[in-house]
């Protein structure tokens, strides 16, 4: 799966299975568009969470509480 869906679907398994996921900035997507929607999926369900900026605009890991 590539595009949007693939990016955050991966992002998601990876938040569930080890609990923190670092968003990369890939060529097609920006880093704030994925974790816009990877926030969203989050508050949907009442997650915990809190955002580390490693690189700005490259490199951000959201970690679960």
């Amino acid at each position: 799966m590539n595009g949007i869906l693939g990016t955050i679907g991966k992002v998601l398994i990876e938040l569930q299975n080890e609990g923190s996921a670092v968003i990369e900035k890939t060529e097609e997507l920006y880093v704030d568009e994925i974790q816009f929607y990877v926030e969203e999926t989050l508050k949907g369900v009442k997650a915990e969470y809190k955002i580390e900026v490693l690189q700005p605009d490259v490199l951000i890991k959201l970690t679960l509480q």
